[in-house]
């Protein structure tokens, strides 16, 4: 079975496995129905999305009558595990499964949606390059930020097990009736509060990101001669800043005087290199400081290690302390 058989078999059977399912829960296994279930109790529907910087996902819907929202579950991952050997069948159950714990997490409507009072608490901020999606741009409220983007999200859960969340459309902000700096400032006050941000030098990043047993041979190979970790933390003036949860981490450049804060702290001008858009690295800059260096480090991670849905820019950032400003390098 190809992709495409993969995704019309799953369209095509979705809906009587979950209405089987839900007979069972029932306890009508055995005494439901004759014959097979009816598929036109749910609406299963295949979409194109995109994502951030134009990857296009597939993505499938399901709809009970009187439903006017669904969440999109993106199909791609799944016919990687079966092309891997995970049975059909485990598939559509784990289909289902994300599917009614979305729904179950998220029980707004779309009046509920358009209603600012009900929704104004969970709207938070993203980044995004702004040519890479200039196309998405133009269907969604967003404020222009150097070569970057702030979009707006409306978050429908946040657990141990992810977050789930949907772009704002021009709908919805239409709807709202505000500007987009009030609903840039309602945004940055709920982004701040609900992903604080988490900063830690690279080298200590680098250690904890080893496992326990690994930790003697990673300071053996990188500390060449250091006689503690703290010379190693010492050595490396590099730093990620991001938030709590490690995602979507590059917008806390965007919180109120984290980088002020952090260049008074290291008494000089900042360059920030943005290497996903889950992160930001800061170096402080002095007279040995080369930027070509870091620019060229930035480019060769996009091409080499960052995914390209998670690429947030090419770019390097500089940070003046007295003008209290961030621009692209290079750029006046």
């Amino acid at each position: 079975m190809n992709y495409q058989e993969f995704l019309e078999y799953i369209k095509d059977n979705l809906a009587q496995y979950l209405e089987q399912q839900e007979r069972f829960n029932k306890g009508q296994a055995d005494k439901g129905r004759k014959g097979n279930a009816q598929k036109e109790d749910y609406l299963v529907e295949l979409h194109k999305v995109i994502k951030n910087n134009g990857i296009i996902l597939d993505g499938i819907t399901i709809r009970k009558e009187g439903e006017n929202i669904s969440p999109n579950i993106y199909l791609n991952s799944y016919f990687e595990s079966y092309q891997m050997g995970k049975p059909l069948a485990i598939i559509m159950e784990e289909i289902i499964y994300c599917y009614q714990r979305a729904k179950a997490e998220n029980a707004l409507q779309v009046a509920d949606v358009l209603d600012f009072k009900l929704v104004k608490d969970k709207i938070v901020l993203r980044l995004v390059h702004y040519e890479k999606n200039k196309e998405q741009l133009k269907c969604c409220p967003y404020k222009k930020y150097l070569d970057l983007a702030v979009t707006f999200r409306y978050i429908a859960s946040k657990d141990a097990l992810g977050i789930a969340s949907s772009l704002i459309t021009n709908q919805e902000f239409e709807a709202w009736g505000i500007g987009i700096e009030e609903l840039y400032r309602i945004a940055l006050f709920n982004t701040m509060r609900e992903f604080p941000w988490r900063m830690d030098s690279l080298a200590k990043v680098i250690f904890e990101s080893f496992q326990t047993k690994d930790k003697e041979m990673l300071l053996k190979e990188v500390l060449r001669g250091a006689e503690s970790f703290e010379e190693m933390e010492n050595g490396v003036n590099m730093y990620v800043l991001t938030n709590d949860t490690g995602l979507n981490g590059a917008t806390c450049i965007l919180y109120d005087n984290v980088i002020k804060n952090f260049a008074k702290v290291q008494e000089s001008n900042v360059f920030l290199l943005p290497s996903s858009v889950h992160e930001m690295m800061l170096v402080p800059e002095d007279e040995d400081t080369d930027a070509e260096f870091l620019s060229q480090l930035v480019m060769e991670a996009n091409q080499n290690a960052v995914g390209f849905i998670d690429l947030l820019s090419d770019n390097i950032y500089y940070y003046d302390r007295e003008k209290d400003q961030v621009i692209i390098y290079g750029q006046k």
